[in-house]
């Protein structure tokens, strides 16, 4: 953990964020985020994606050969990788708070696989995964990070279908 920004940048040469990961056993985060105020939630959002890495390092065959593995890695959905790790640390943006949900115009994978532009992965990623546990449980959830997010194998939905059934869920729950 890093009091200061800059000791942070200096050590991850990343400006743009408050936390990462460099592969299972290093993490690092800045004490005082941006947009986050409790700085265990940050602990617990980059241990988060630790223990994803981990669980698709084991799926693979052993030994595993690093730059296969690490090309396959950098298929790895943004936003099913950032949904996890929100809810895990739960990360929680209520959808009343968002006015592109109060309008109905729900982001699509693409716009939630951009961390730049926006970032709504960062707003949504929790009730993601929260409609993914409601409807399809753990086990698939589970599958789905083996799978790498592949809707279509594991759901059986379009990634259009999915965002839908995802925003209908959210409608219901959270604004009526």
């Amino acid at each position: 953990m890093y009091a200061q920004r800059w000791r942070y940048v200096k050590a991850t040469g990343n400006w743009s964020a408050s936390g990462n990961i460099e592969g299972i056993s290093k993490l690092h985060f800045v004490e005082q985020a941006w947009g986050e105020s409790d700085s265990k939630k940050v602990a617990v959002h980059e241990f988060a994606h630790t223990v994803t890495l981990k669980l698709l390092l084991d799926n693979e065959t052993q030994p595993i050969d690093s730059k296969s593995f690490d090309t396959k890695f950098s298929t790895f959905p943004t936003w099913l990788w950032e949904a996890i790790s929100v809810y895990e640390a739960q990360q929680f943006v209520d959808p009343k708070t968002l006015p592109y949900l109060n309008n109905g115009q729900y982001p699509g994978i693409p716009e939630f696989n951009n961390r730049i532009k926006g970032g709504k992965i960062y707003s949504c990623g929790y009730t993601i995964i929260e409609y993914i546990l409601s409807k399809y449980g753990r086990d698939n959830l589970i599958c789905l990070i083996k799978n790498y997010g592949d809707l279509k194998r594991v759901f059986n939905v379009t990634d259009g279908q999915f965002c839908k059934e995802w925003y209908e869920f959210i409608k219901n729950k959270y604004l009526k």
